[in-house]
């Protein structure tokens, strides 16, 4: 039997046990990420520095790319709204952990034990967190371990800010943290999840939504910039004030002290033997500016949820069949992203849970983490179309079903609704077959012998039949006479009253005395 502390570091390294005791970012060596503070590098951003940014980051250099796209995911409304809303609608589905196929006790413990531990933690916040990863292309979440007597336990992890890390420089796809040295010091085994989100193909410096999206948050800002400016020029009368020719330097500012306030406030003051004039506000065109506008807006919500119609900035003649090709494309691209979260999830939490409380050595053994991303189909359609297809020889799976109306199948001994039992008719009434002799509470007639519950069933019918065969006969003839349904309704309504009930509602009475003295009986002799 291999001890704990050789599995962990066998599967996870030497240095795997310090992170179950503390955090990496605690080290001293790492400490002053902390105390860092964001240099805002939008500020000031044009192409030739857009440029260097993004060089640099595939250089290794990921401080500035990451604290670009965190700006602009803050300042940029429908950046921030669409990747809000990506990541929330993978954040709102229900989880689920389950054992993998096969499992066996300890793998069933396993998952078990998964799944009382994410059952205390905030599932949404870590999915939310996780998601950071579309833009940036990656999320570097600090795990916190527990323990409770012998079994180990993770506790809320920690979203760590992407701009504290950066690229090893003999590896592009080696995230470390920075710190003095060159290289950065590598990230802990066990301590921390490393998602790779794959938006976009490429190394990890490449592979984040958001460098695709800085060039039109760039252009937009331009062409905001310049209409801002079009309107303050253009939107606006000139205002020309004049003064004589003898005026001194003190009147001349004065004057311009007054343009300039009755271009703020309506209201100023100029000195006596000066004049104001206001000339009518020339015309500009903002066409153009909003043209670049509205083409980086759609650029983004395509690029963000793979369509313009799930985010309002599609054209005024779209239709409704068009909006649903849009909102499929963007429930594959949500099904894409739970399953990545689940990916990291399973291989930096429960595999490394799985195999310290359990000694589960292999991955493919570990629990498994599922986000519900099914579609349901509507109930009421679902219950039309089944029972008619199934009708027809199709074998259709139970699992399929529960997958499809989203109704959770009950487990083992757990309560379920009942259908409510349908009324029989008349003639296919049968009563159980007695144990014993209860057939004399059964007595209908003056037989000493008494009659068999088979035998009293069928005199029962009989009965009844010749009870309403007349009405049979009177509405046959009825139809006969009938040139249609309209007067054949008319007529039923008329011969109603005609119809004799006497002979039937005696028949009646008889089974209805014999099933209640039936029931009496079983309850006398407890069957």
């Amino acid at each position: 039997m291999v001890s704990p502390k050789a599995l962990i570091k066998k599967l996870f390294g030497n240095e795997s046990s310090q992170a179950l005791d503390e955090e990496q970012t605690n080290d001293s060596r790492v400490g002053q990420l902390k105390r860092e503070f964001a240099e805002h590098p939008t500020k000031g951003l044009n192409p030739h520095k857009l440029y260097q940014i993004l060089e640099s980051a595939e250089q290794g250099d990921l401080k500035a790319q990451s604290e670009l796209f965190d700006d602009m995911e803050e300042k940029d409304p429908q950046i921030g709204a669409d990747l809000g809303k990506r990541r929330q609608l993978s954040a709102e589905r229900e989880w689920q952990i389950v054992p993998p196929d096969g499992a066996d006790a300890r793998e069933k413990k396993a998952a078990e034990q998964a799944a009382e531990v994410f059952s205390g933690i905030e599932v949404e916040d870590l999915i939310l967190d996780l998601g950071t990863g579309i833009g940036h292309g990656w999320a570097n979440l600090e795990l916190a371990w527990g323990r409770d007597g012998a079994m180990r336990f993770i506790e809320q992890p920690t979203l760590r800010p992407h701009s504290w890390f950066r690229l090893h420089p003999e590896d592009q796809n080696c995230i470390t943290l920075r710190d003095m040295s060159a290289t950065g010091a590598e990230l802990w085994p066990l301590g921390w999840i490393q998602h790779r989100h794959r938006a976009k193909a490429g190394y990890v410096a490449r592979m984040g939504l958001h460098r695709m999206l800085a060039w039109p948050y760039l252009f937009q800002n331009y062409a905001l910039g310049d209409l801002a400016q079009l309107l303050e020029i253009y939107g606006m009368p000139a205002r020309i004030g004049k003064y004589p020719k003898n005026a001194t330097e003190k009147e001349k500012a004065t004057l311009l002290r007054a343009v300039v306030s009755l271009g703020q406030n309506a209201a100023g003051i100029i000195p006596d033997g000066m004049s104001l004039d206001f000339l009518e506000a020339a015309s500009g065109r903002a066409d153009v500016y909003k043209a670049m506008m509205d083409w980086c807006e759609r650029a983004k919500a395509k690029a963000i949820l793979g369509g313009t119609l799930t985010s309002g900035t599609g054209e005024g003649t779209n239709t409704n069949a068009l909006g649903n090709v849009h909102e499929r494309g963007q429930m594959s691209l949500i099904r894409s992203d739970a399953r990545q979260y689940a990916g990291s999830i399973g291989k930096h939490i429960l595999w490394p849970m799985a195999a310290l409380n359990f000694g589960i050595e292999k991955p493919s053994r570990a629990p498994r983490f599922y986000l519900d991303t099914g579609e349901t189909e509507d109930l009421e359609r679902l219950s039309k179309s089944l029972p008619t297809i199934v009708d027809m020889g199709a074998k259709i799976p139970m699992w399929w079903f529960h997958e499809k109306s989203g109704i959770p199948k009950a487990a083992e001994g757990e309560e379920v609704l009942m259908p409510k039992a349908a009324p029989k008719p008349v003639g296919a009434l049968r009563l159980a077959q007695p144990q014993g002799q209860r057939i004399a509470a059964l007595r209908l007639g003056d037989s000493e012998e008494p009659d068999a519950p088979d035998l009293q069933l069928e005199r029962l019918q009989r009965e009844g039949d010749t009870a309403i065969e007349p009405w049979v006969e009177q509405i046959q003839a009825l139809v006969e006479e009938v040139e249609s349904l309209e007067e054949l309704r008319d007529r039923l309504v008329e011969l109603a009253p005609e119809l004799g009930v006497e002979d039937f509602a005696e028949v009646m009475t008889e089974a209805l005395a014999a099933a209640h003295l039936a029931g009496r009986y079983d309850i006398v002799e407890g069957v």
